[in-house]
Order: structure tokens, then C-alpha cells, then sequence
């Protein structure tokens, strides 16, 4: 990692645990909860129809101890942010909300694959609406993830998307840093946590996958491999962190993603 790189993380990382605590509630109000439910809406890491399981909606619940039966995935691998409200209407259609859920939503990798400047075209504040729309609907835990940056995917290296850009100001990092604003200034300060944004604490989702990187292709367990197809090291689709040339991950993947996801609840619920 080169210094300037590891210094623009180290501040992006700091600016990132220090806002999310005023941002989504305080760290300090513990809020005991286990959910009865699990929803997963968004992209294609809350998608169960794809080939590739858990969803990370999956693997947080079974962290929550919840099996399968008590998990609900809506998501699409198309899906944009735009896509939540229709979304939240098929939840609603089938019975509603209950306090007793909690609300995974994994959006936003599509909007930065769909424009330089995301946060410009009303996308965030459209999530920020679908987030109150949940609240009004009686959910009262949201947990958000944030976009792994598209740069660094197969996907955006196959396109020569911002190859080389700096990570807190390219388009992933800048949506990430107008959701954190954006829910700090709209759900900040309430006692318990109704949202938390899973881009804090001291491992932050978009950080730790900053430090996996195609020119680092071998790491800690369970990753021995970026991307399967183009690995010559006996990697599987069970140690690979992508399968194929897009922005999805292989099924431990994931469970990587729902592990850190499941971490940031201790933010205020257990």
C-alpha cells in the first residue's frame, strides 16, 4: 500500500468512526434486540435468486441465530435505489412491517456504475425517503450497507472505471460519504439507534475491502484469490472473493460482508 494511499484510508477511516456515532444514533444507548424477522431488499447482495447463497440479509440473521424460514429477500441484482419503494410495496402487500424486524438494505452499486456523480441526481436523498417510509411503517431497526468501491471490482477493472482514483473522493466514496451525511442529518441523535450505517466501528466494511485489492491476491482465510477465473493458485469459489467479471461476490463473500454487517449491529442493539 503507498503511503498516500494508506494515508487517504487512515483519514477516511477516522472521518467515517467518528461521524457514524452522531450520524445514526448514539454508540453509548444500547437497545437489546434480536429480530424475529430478517429483510433483505436492495441490489443483487440481497438477491435469493441468484445462484449464489446466503444473501447477506441470510447471513446476518443466522448470526442473529434466526434460520432461513424467518429471512425475506427482495432484492434484484438490476436494482437501483430507485427500485426500493416498489420493494417496500411488495413487503407491504404480503402483510406489512413489525417492530420485530430488521431491515437490510444493500443499494447503490448500480447507481455509481450508472454515473460519475451519483449524489447529484437525487439518489441518496431517495434513499433517505425510503429509510423514513420504513420508520413510518413501524420498522424500527434499518441497517445500511455501503458500497464496496466499483473501481476496485472485476467490474471496474474489465471497464477501466476510475482505475486508480482516490478512494474518499471517487464516486463510491463520495455516495458512501453523502449516505453518512445524509442519515446523520436526518436520523442522528435519537435514542435507541432506529438506522444504523454499517461503514463504522473499528473495521469498516468499505476499508476492509479497500485492503483487498487485484494486486494483492492472496490473503487471510477464507480469500486466497480476488477473482476465481483468473486465479492459477488452486483458489475455489469458496476462497475467492469474486467469481466472475462483476460486482458481486462468491457466497463466502457474502458471508464476509454479512459477518461485518451482523459486527455493526453492536453499535447500540446487543
Amino acid at each position: 500500500m503507498t503511503p498516500i494511499f494508506s494515508r487517504t484510508l487512515k483519514a477516511l477511516s477516522t472521518l467515517l468512526v467518528a461521524a457514524v456515532l452522531t450520524a445514526c444514533g448514539s454508540g453509548s444507548t444500547v437497545d437489546p434486540f434480536k429480530p424475529t424477522r430478517v429483510i433483505g431488499l436492495g441490489d443483487g447482495f440481497n438477491d435469493s435468486a441468484r445462484a449464489i447463497a446466503p444473501t447477506v440479509a441470510d447471513q446476518v440473521a443466522a448470526n442473529f441465530g434466526l434460520g432461513l424460514s424467518s429471512v425475506v429477500n427482495g432484492g434484484s441484482t438490476t436494482a437501483t435505489i430507485a427500485a426500493l419503494s416498489a420493494q417496500i410495496d411488495s413487503v407491504i402487500g404480503a402483510g406489512g412491517f413489525t417492530s420485530g424486524d430488521l431491515v437490510v438494505i444493500s443499494v447503490g452499486t448500480i447507481d455509481v456504475q450508472n454515473s460519475a456523480s451519483p449524489t447529484a441526481n437525487n439518489e441518496v436523498p431517495e434513499l433517505v425517503r425510503q429509510v423514513q417510509r420504513l420508520l413510518d411503517y413501524n420498522v424500527k431497526h434499518v441497517l445500511v450497507m455501503p458500497v464496496l468501491d466499483v473501481s476496485r471490482t472485476p467490474w471496474g477493472i474489465a471497464n477501466s472505471f476510475e482505475q486508480g482514483s482516490a478512494a474518499a473522493t471517487n464516486s463510491t466514496g463520495t455516495f458512501n460519504g453523502e449516505v453518512l451525511t445524509r442519515l446523520s442529518a436526518n436520523f442522528g441523535g435519537r435514542s435507541p439507534n432506529p438506522v444504523i450505517y454499517a461503514n463504522s466501528g473499528t473495521s469498516p466494511i468499505s476499508s476492509q475491502f479497500l485492503s483487498m485489492t487485484a494486486t494483492t491476491p492472496i490473503w487471510i482465510s477464507p480469500f486466497n484469490c480476488f477473482k476465481r477465473a483468473s486465479c492459477t493458485n488452486g483458489a475455489t469459489a469458496d476462497t475467492s472473493l469474486f467469481d466472475t467479471s462483476d460486482t458481486y461476490l462468491t457466497s463466502v463473500g457474502n458471508k464476509w460482508v454479512g459477518n461485518l454487517l451482523y459486527n455493526a449491529t453492536a453499535q447500540g442493539w446487543r
